[in-house]
């Protein structure tokens, strides 16, 4: 390169810094504190006046380029997103957001280990393939209270932040927990703006193709600066709402169960599901700050934050589920591991004969549910720096309060379903075919039956109170930069009401003659449902379905009380559950009896409690910017004390064994556990900076995570499993055969899980708008929490007085005994393609790409021969990631279009519906009875977005935004089959989506 290239881009250089800085200010009218501090270590190149030649950046890019600084100034590895000059991020909810960041992924459903229902927002994330995330708001934790340790992310409000943090390695001083990593939600406060009076507000319409209602949205921010006699005072003020509705739909596969034809062995499907999901929330949240400085080196900062989340939605699903579905082998195709691909006629046959054995019972259920969950914060907090000495205190006091109410009712019916209906798995999508003449028969509400009423209820409080205190000393011509300490004191407590799936008798001559069909349901209470463009065309349903009304469910969504309830009963909404008193004898109960809508029992209450107590210390050093080598070494010490309690609930249940009749009765067993444990946390990060526009990084850091509070509860249950007594007739009406006695419950005792993390990082920042990293990561971790299948020994009680300690079939947490590891590697970067001429020059890249690999053998799963396996991976881990974004920012234009992608990761090992016991008939009359719990997957999934905004004047602009562009569709896989062969669960499709809106600051 010659000289006078070489001064050429030196220039260049020079300005962009200059522009830059001047952007950054330009976000909501203020400099952060890095930004002065960078001004004032830059020599007299860098300090020259802009002149008016230069562009100011402003808009997205000028927030990329403001979380580019962030992450290349910061102690340890960190992403950063950042709102732009509108004060808005740049997607409609955080977990939106989080996906485009460098080794961070979201779950499309909703929740991790919950693979049959889509969530249109995603739910979970993972930071490098791990679950193990930690949530904070500015800094202090927050939480929902929904059985977790983190807070929902779907369920805040984007408009309220000012940028989100992703720490991937640790310090000393940050909380504990975040195997994976920690995501911390910033907020604005006053002192970031000048002293004028300001106004940001934003606007929004949205609507899906699938749910085609228009959805609004809008943010409001005032906030203002004065200087009074005691000192400089601030307020701001923010408010937001959106609504979204949507639609998603599904297609599933029942497991292909192991089946004996003609001397052979085949896999036969048990059977499908396929339904809708209607779906709206509204989303609130509420912000405010105030801030006071009585003196230039003392700020007393208070804060309240409010999340609110609301849905009222509802799902229709129709299934066919049965596990002695056979075929024909000489019409039908299969796989070479004799896995069914089609066949013209499926049917019933009996286990006793071989035979076919007529029509196929189908069943259906209409869901609603509503909730509503709430975080609050409140935080004071104070900073007392003095710019003439060198030591500085920080504090801060903090409470958390969060709730959670939810809701729903699922009404059952059945209709007979020909035998000899076709299915084809051959396609992109599976195809049932009815045989000719039998749909008239599913429009006859004379052949549907009312079957079963299922009540589900939650009623969840957690609160937090903390408190902590940071002291730092600061050295002067020092490769010491300062010492800093500090402590903290936390109390989590927890109390859920769950009352479980309550399933009970309706109608079909249990409860009695006549049986009730739907001719003669009131009118009103049952409709012809129409799954109105389903999969956008591209699936062919066998039928549209009668269903019970969404009116009618709604009317037993929640009782309606006129009295007190009966004895030892207790709702969340209408008395208070707070007393557990004396528990029923009306029979009503948890897990196995019938039970009043929206009534929640003592017994289905759990307690969980964390303290935490934690102090640390950490060294900075290397504060001479003319030394390469900086960073800081520490280590923090955490007591944490976990208590939980709850009631261990057995099942009433009736069942033949060995010839003999028997029976367990309802009861519920109080349960508590308690442990403590003290860990050390140590961290080393390491900072070289060879030349002025590259940095190398070194971390080493000890983090832990406490296991949810779902896993550590004292509650569960035990019962019985049984298959059909084939002596049984409506005469007799025998109850079932015994295979084997069960048991579910949390683990109290469980101790936290710990990853020792190795971090490296290599960043290029060649200009202003231009960065490149790789960093490769190596991570092990021990006591993983795993929903472990085994047996174990429980104790029943028989309604005749005997007990019994028997085997049983458990399900339960436990810490993994063996180590996991995960490794991988980040690279990516972005580029502004300012060289080009004119227009040109506003084209910009930004992508990344993460890989990950894992080994572990913890999580267990039972394949279709019920062969205990543990070749599964890490829960949540993707193999590949990606994301590539085509950027243009130039004067009134910024746009995007973006796609994410994430490759085949684990969800489940133990999910509802893959975990029956089946019983494999090797010959007519003979049977095994085989207990399975086969592994889902989330198969590879992509989406397109795309946005545009228009920057009319200073004070306004608008855009429009595309959401999943290209119709995507969310596969998941079941494995535990021959050869390792992945065969297809389920398929889903929701809204395409489209929004425009309106930004206004003064």
């Amino acid at each position: 390169m010659s000289k006078q290239a070489r001064a050429q881009n030196l220039r260049f250089f020079v300005k962009n810094l200059s522009v830059s800085t001047l952007a950054i200010a330009a976000v909501g009218g203020a400099v952060p504190a890095w930004a002065g501090e960078q001004a004032a270590n830059q020599g007299p190149e860098t300090s020259a006046p802009v002149s008016d030649q230069d562009i100011i950046i402003t808009g997205r890019r000028a927030a990329l380029q403001q979380a580019e600084e962030r992450k290349r100034r910061s102690e340890t590895i960190v992403d950063s997103i950042v709102a732009d000059d509108a004060g808005k991020l740049p997607d409609n909810s955080i977990t939106e957001v989080l996906q485009r960041v460098s080794g961070v992924t979201i779950v499309r459903f909703a929740a991790l280990n919950d693979p049959d229902h889509y969530s249109v927002e995603g739910s979970g994330i993972q930071i490098r393939g791990l679950t193990g995330v930690a949530s904070r708001l500015n800094g202090r934790e927050i939480f929902s209270a929904n059985n977790g340790r983190s807070i929902q992310f779907a369920d805040v409000t984007p408009e309220l932040m000012s940028a989100v943090d992703v720490y991937k390695a640790s310090t000393a001083d940050l909380i504990e927990g975040g195997t994976g990593g920690q995501i911390d939600l910033r907020t604005k406060v006053p002192f970031d703006f000048d002293g004028k009076f300001h106004v940001a507000a934003t606007g929004e319409a949205s609507m899906g193709d699938l749910a085609r209602k228009l959805d609004p949205s809008g943010s409001i921010l005032v906030t203002k600066r004065w200087s009074t006699p005691i000192g400089e005072i601030g307020f701001l003020g923010d408010f937001a709402y959106s609504r979204l509705s949507s639609n998603s739909q599904f297609f599933r596969v029942e497991p292909y169960f192991r089946t004996r034809i003609n001397n052979g062995d085949y896999y036969i499907p048990g059977g499908f599901t396929y339904g809708e999901e209607q779906f709206q929330r509204k989303r609130t949240g509420i912000y405010g700050a105030v801030q006071w400085a009585p003196s230039t080196s003392l700020t007393f900062t208070g804060t309240f934050f409010q999340s609110r989340y609301r849905n009222r939605s509802g799902d229709w699903g129709a299934f066919v589920s049965s596990q002695t579905l056979s075929v024909d082998p000489a019409a039908s195709q299969f796989d070479e591991n004799n896995m069914l691909v089609s066949t013209p006629g499926l049917f019933n046959r009996d286990p006793a004969t071989f035979q076919p054995s007529g029509p196929i019972t189908s069943g259906g259920n209409k869901g609603a549910y509503a909730s509503n969950t709430r975080t609050r914060d409140y935080s004071l907090s104070f900073n007392w720096s003095p710019d003439d000495g060198p030591l500085s205190i920080k504090g801060a006091v903090q409470r958390v309060d969060s709730s959670q109410v939810y809701t729903r009712l699922d009404v059952f019916r059945d209709v007979a379903f020909p035998s000899g209906f076709g299915f084809d798995l051959s396609g992109g999508l599976p195809v049932v075919t009815l045989p000719a003449g039998s749909q008239a028969a599913l429009a006859d509400p004379t052949n549907y039956f009312w079957t079963a009423s299922m009540p589900h209820d939650e009623d969840n409080k957690g609160r937090l109170d903390s408190g902590n205190l940071d002291l730092e000393y600061k050295f002067d011509d020092s490769f010491f930069r300062s010492v800093k300490v500090g402590g903290r004191y936390a109390e989590r407590s927890e109390r859920d009401f769950n009352n479980g799936y309550n399933w009970a008798a309706l109608g079909r001559g249990w409860n009695g003659d006549p049986q009730l069909t739907y001719a003669n349901a009131a009118p009103g209470d049952v409709e012809l449902h129409a799954f109105k463009n389903f999969f956008h065309g591209s699936a062919t349903l066998p039928a549209n379905l009668m269903f019970p009304t969404d009116e009618l469910v709604r009317r037993f969504d929640r009782l309606q009380l006129t009295a007190a309830p009966p004895a030892g009963f207790c709702t969340g909404r209408e008395f208070d559950c707070s007393a557990s008193g004396p528990l029923s004898q009306t029979g009503y109960g948890g897990g196995g009896g019938i039970r009043v809508p929206g009534f929640i029992l003592p017994i289905d209450r759990v307690d969980n409690v964390t303290k935490t107590i934690a102090g640390y210390a950490l060294v900075r050093f290397g504060e001479d910017r003319a030394r390469n080598i900086s960073g800081n070494v520490g280590a923090r010490v955490v007591r944490i004390r976990n208590e939980g309690s709850g009631f261990i609930q057995q099942n009433a249940a009736e069942f033949i064994r060995n010839g003999e009749r028997l029976a367990l009765g309802q009861q519920a067993i109080p349960r508590g556990g308690k442990a403590s444990f003290t860990r050390v946390l140590p961290s080393i990060n390491i900072d070289y900076t060879p030349t002025s526009d590259t940095k190398l990084r070194f971390g080493y850091n000890i983090t832990l995570d406490l296991p949810t509070f779902q896993a550590l509860r004292a509650s569960g249950s035990v019962g019985a499993a049984t298959t059909a007594n084939p002596a049984s007739t409506p005469e007799n009406n025998l109850p079932g055969l015994l295979t084997n006695f069960t048991a579910e419950t949390g683990n109290p005792l469980l101790k936290p899980t710990m990853s020792n993390n190795f971090d490296l990082s290599f960043e290029y920042y060649p200009r202003s708008g231009t960065s490149f990293h790789l960093a490769p990561f190596y991570k092990r971790l021990t006591n993983l929490p795993i929903f472990s299948l085994t047996e174990r020994q429980v104790t029943v009680v028989f309604t005749n007085g005997r007990s019994e300690t028997v085997s049983a079939a458990a399900s339960d947490y436990v810490n993994s005994t063996k180590a996991a590891t995960v490794r991988g590697f980040e690279v990516g970067g972005r580029i502004f393609l300012d060289m080009l001429p004119g227009w040109l020059s506003g084209f910009g890249f930004e992508g990344n790409y993460t890989y990950i690999k894992s080994k572990n053998p913890g999580d267990l799963y039972r394949d279709i021969n019920g062969v205990v396996r543990n070749d599964a991976p890490l829960v949540g881990l993707s193999k590949h990631n990606f994301n590539a974004t085509l950027l243009y920012e130039r004067q009134a234009i910024s746009a995007r279009v973006a796609y994410s992608w994430r490759s085949k990761y684990l969800q489940s090992t133990n999910s509802n519906g893959t975990n029956p016991t089946y019983n494999y008939n090797s010959a007519p009359g003979v049977s095994t009875a085989t207990q399975i719990a086969l592994p889902i997957y989330g198969d590879n999934y992509g989406q397109l977005e795309a946005g545009v905004r228009f920057k009319v004047t200073e004070n306004f602009s608008f855009g429009i935004q595309g959401t999943n562009l290209t119709n995507s569709t969310q596969h998941t896989l079941m494995g535990g089959y021959p050869g390792g062969k992945l065969k297809g669960r389920s398929w889903f499709q929701t809204d395409r989506r489209i929004s425009t809106g309106i930004n206004l600051a003064f």
